[in-house]
């Protein structure tokens, strides 16, 4: 897990990394109709019916990490191609009740990138920088004492509410933009051990040189040479015998 910190603010994110052993689409349609209402009143004349449909891509795929656990991954409104056999990457901020917001996707075999949600939505969704309603309170009491001090309190009600509105403005593009800043971090260092290549497995030197023996040809050896007839003192005399 990676903890992002903000202030009082905490983001847990998780990486699943694996292999896809799975992908299926479907698509559901939402179909909208407007229209046919009367035209004052009267039941003959009725406003143009229009319908318009609106098509969302459920994918739901598997991954199956390197300890041979397999995942279940739910995406809603996005369509991004996955087949069987490629590494992929989800990065997912956890909600406070555990359940996954997933953020990037990174599929290393492709060498793609999609961002599925940026700083901004996370912010949000995990309510980052939620409403204040201290501010409120104090507003509240300023104009109720505005009343008493001729308009006074009104005045420092206004001014005290621009102030609260600009420095929590500030607040959360100050934390969007730390929080996209760390989300960029991630992504290269998921990025980068995706791409790690795999260690290569040096030979020992007995293991090179039972290579070297196999593989270097066995010596050859020279052809004998032919003996030469051996002469004796008989078969001089034989031979010179029958000369005569």
């Amino acid at each position: 897990m990676h903890n992002f910190t903000h202030g009082d603010k905490r983001v847990v994110f998780t990486v699943l990394s694996g292999e896809v052993v799975g992908s299926e689409k479907l698509s559901e349609t939402r179909v909208t109709t407007t229209g046919g209402v009367p035209v004052n009143g009267k039941d003959g004349d009725l406003t143009p019916v229009r319908v318009s449909s609106v098509s969302i891509i459920n994918h739901e795929f598997w991954v199956k990490t390197a300890d041979g656990v397999e995942h279940d991954v739910k995406l809603r409104g996005v369509d991004i191609p996955l087949r069987t056999g490629q590494d992929i990457s989800l990065i997912s901020a956890l909600k406070k009740d555990g359940s996954p917001l997933h953020t990037i996707l990174l599929n290393h075999t492709a060498s793609k990138r999609w961002v599925l949600r940026d700083a901004g939505v996370l912010n949000t969704e995990l309510e980052l920088t939620p409403f204040n309603w201290k501010t409120v309170l104090i507003v509240s009491g300023l104009c109720v004492a505005g009343v008493a001090t001729a308009g006074l309190g009104l005045l420092a009600a206004g001014g005290y509410l621009c102030f609260a509105l600009y420095q929590g403005s500030q607040r959360k593009k100050l934390l969007i933009s730390d929080l996209n800043a760390y989300l960029e971090k991630l992504d290269t260092l998921v990025a980068s051990r995706g791409r790690a290549p795999s260690p290569v497995q040096a030979e020992s030197p007995v293991e090179a040189e039972l290579s070297f023996e196999l593989d270097s040809p066995a010596p050859t050896q020279s052809a004998a040479e032919p003996e030469s007839p051996t002469l004796n003192s008989d078969s001089v005399r034989r031979a010179l015998s029958r000369n005569l």
